[in-house]
């Protein structure tokens, strides 16, 4: 099975990069357990209506977005695996926490702490991948990461399924405390993870070093690439969100179908996100495959706009034409995105530019369900159209601020650059001697 998964390259070759996949793994099953059934708990365990869950929910998620810098500045100040093994264990709690809530004001608490840890999650992965893989390796491991993610989430779905089946307060109250103690086990796989310490840019210690970090709230280059990008992640809530609904209340299609759709995208991701990062691995080449991810989404809301003019015997077969071009454009997307997060970042502040990167997706994600109903499931077939223009300008748009960005960047000689290569232990001393 190793041996197939290497082959596939589902598996990074370091051994400290396998156990932060592992980790992922499980910390993304828990999350499809979450996920799954999280709402009927707070319904139907607790007692909160569907307005306070959504209140919660939201201000929690509001609340973490506001925090994802903080915790990115933290990261680049302590280093990012303590930082991020904190944010797991303080998840754990929240999720153990939720167990014992009996009331609005108790989730709302719950919530909120859950929401920074979650945003903070992350906001920090992509700086620990980038203090613990090598400089040529980073972005095929967030692409095997990612891999991960899909393939945890599809099998959390499916345990909690059993959950789901029993339906009793016992069962939603093992799932929530199933989710806690995969994040326990998370954890410890991240606490044997080897990890480089903060990258200073002097020898005259950790505070000065920070205060002269980069600001990447007054990186307006940066900013346009992460706004524009977050714009293209729109994709993210067409699947989840527009979808199910476009294909139950306004095809011809079986329910069914919608499972058999998310499941094609699911093998899809699984099997060509390495090759697709691969694929994006130069800033020219990067550019190519954001511009390259804005037509192929637009082309599927060209193939969506079809399904609604379609008999029952045609519209499965355009659904799974549908199901292949999205995905094709979600995996440009995504691989660009990698390229972008990293290589357009100073080495010495990677988690406060990866926080600040990662807001362009989670605003995009918190607005989606609105936009998407207002422009799509309230307009009809000729909504889909609209959102194909959107995703075209987004590609071009994403990939013109990127070009200008990168062009920066090599023409400022005070950009800084990582002159480690090597993986040494978080906590053991730095070049200057001094320790993290």
């Amino acid at each position: 099975m190793r041996a197939a998964l290497r082959s596939l390259e589902l598996l990074p070759s370091d051994p400290g990069l396998r156990r932060f996949a592992a980790a992922n793994l499980v910390n993304t099953v828990g999350s499809g357990l979450y996920l799954t059934g999280s709402a009927l708990f707070f319904t139907r365990v607790i007692g909160l209506s569907s307005g306070q869950v959504a209140l919660g929910l939201g201000t929690a998620t509001a609340v973490g977005l506001a925090l994802m810098v903080v915790c990115g500045k933290l990261a680049d100040r302590v280093g990012a695996k303590p930082v991020y093994l904190g944010l797991l264990l303080l998840q754990a709690a929240a999720m153990t926490g939720y167990v014992f809530v009996d009331d609005f004001t108790g989730f709302m608490v719950v919530a909120v702490i859950s929401g920074v840890a979650d945003r903070g999650i992350s906001g920090t992965v992509g700086a620990l991948i980038h203090v613990v893989a090598p400089p040529a390796e980073r972005l095929t491991a967030r692409a095997q990461l990612r891999t991960a993610t899909n393939v945890g989430l599809g099998c959390g779905t499916l345990l909690a399924g059993i959950a789901l089946s029993l339906g009793t307060p016992t069962a939603y109250r093992t799932l929530i405390l199933g989710n806690a103690l995969l994040f326990l086990v998370a954890a410890a796989l991240i606490s044997r993870v080897p990890a480089r310490a903060p990258l200073k840019r002097d020898g005259s210690g950790a505070e000065t070093a920070a205060a002269r970090a980069p600001r990447p709230l007054r990186d307006r280059g940066y900013l346009a690439v992460t706004a524009a990008n977050g714009l293209l992640s729109l994709h993210v809530s067409t699947l989840s969100f527009a979808l199910p609904l476009w294909v139950v209340t306004r095809t011809e299609a079986p329910a069914w179908s919608v499972s058999l759709l998310v499941l094609v995208n699911t093998v899809l991701v699984v099997l060509l996100q390495v090759r697709a990062g691969r694929s994006a691995a130069t800033l020219p080449a990067a550019v190519r495959q954001t511009r390259r991810a804005g037509l192929l989404l637009a082309l599927s809301c060209g193939l969506m706009f079809l399904t609604a003019h379609l008999p029952v015997t045609a519209v499965v077969p355009v659904l799974l034409l549908w199901a292949v071009v999205f995905t094709l454009g979600e995996l440009a997307q995504s691989s660009s995105g990698f390229y972008f997060g990293f290589e357009l970042a100073p080495d010495t502040a990677q988690g406060a530019y990866q926080s600040v990167f990662a807001l362009g997706p989670g605003i995009m994600r918190s607005l989606a369900p609105g936009l998407l109903s207002l422009v799509v499931l309230d307009h009809g077939s000729a909504g889909w159209l609209w959102l194909g223009a959107l995703f075209t300008v987004a590609g071009v748009l994403t990939a013109a601020c990127a070009r200008r960005a990168g062009l920066r960047l090599t023409t400022d000689p005070s950009t800084p650059v990582d002159p480690v290569d090597e993986v040494v232990p978080v906590g053991a001393p730095t070049a200057t001697g001094s320790a993290t």
